[in-house]
């Protein structure tokens, strides 16, 4: 039952606004780090593990948490908005199936997100080579492990983001608590007590100052993401009548 809801809500989100986060917040992303390195280079050299490191760096401190608050907030406002939680809930599912898939369904946002991302990046490194930048070394990225480590290590946040959504009915709040948690990644991500805040860990899997330290920031979000999914999966079972 819950693979046929996935199917339903994948098929909800056809021309959804969602979709269009999806596709535009990682290309805001790449374009401004194309736009800058564009103005600014007058060597006519590009570093390019710069250019990598710069545009990640822009992803993982500041938009992908932002767009995890605003996606979340959309897959699950529209049930909100609609009333079609308790149309949904008349059907013969359960709560927990039903948070699930809603989950199953963010979590293939934030994959899509950061294909994108990577995608709108390649492309903005063959308009330089169209340009006639030298593009030696342009491709020696971990393309795979980026994707991997930028997925998993941000679960902690998706799952915390698309709880607040599902039990807050307006937007507003679970989005103002994502932009006040990211503001957070400036001082506390820098510090040591990084480990104590999931909202840095993608940070610290993508750029942390070395292996052991990428390595415990994607322990620690995928411990912390298997306890909340769990802790919320529980609670939302609770629910035997819909939402309150």
């Amino acid at each position: 039952m819950i693979f046929r809801l996935i199917q339903i809500e994948l098929l909800k989100v056809k021309r959804s606004l969602a979709l269009l986060m999806m596709l535009a917040c990682p290309l805001m992303v790449s374009l401004l780090c194309f736009s800058v390195q564009l103005k600014t280079n007058k060597t006519g050299v590009i570093p390019w593990t710069m250019y990598w490191a710069g545009t990640t760096a822009i992803w993982g401190y500041f938009m992908l948490p932002l767009y995890l608050a605003l996606m979340t907030g959309l897959l699950n406002g529209n049930e909100h908005k609609h009333a079609t939680w308790r149309l949904m809930l008349t059907l013969p599912i359960t709560p927990r199936q039903l948070f699930l898939a809603k989950f199953v369904l963010a979590l293939l946002f934030l994959i899509g997100a950061n294909l994108v991302l990577l995608l709108s990046c390649l492309l903005s490194i063959l308009v330089f080579g169209v340009l006639s930048y030298p593009l030696d070394g342009a491709f020696d990225f971990r393309f795979f492990h980026f994707l991997w480590c930028a997925s998993l290590s941000a679960l902690p946040i998706l799952i915390w983001q698309h709880w607040m959504s599902w039990r807050v009915q307006n937007i507003v709040a679970p989005l103002a608590f994502g932009v006040v948690a990211t503001m957070g990644i400036l001082q506390i991500g820098r510090s040591e007590k990084w480990i104590y805040y999931p909202w840095s860990y993608v940070m610290a899997a993508l750029n942390g100052s070395s292996s052991a330290m990428q390595m415990q920031a994607i322990l620690l979000a995928s411990i912390l993401a298997l306890l909340s999914l769990g802790i919320f999966t529980f609670w939302v079972g609770r629910q035997e009548s819909g939402l309150d």
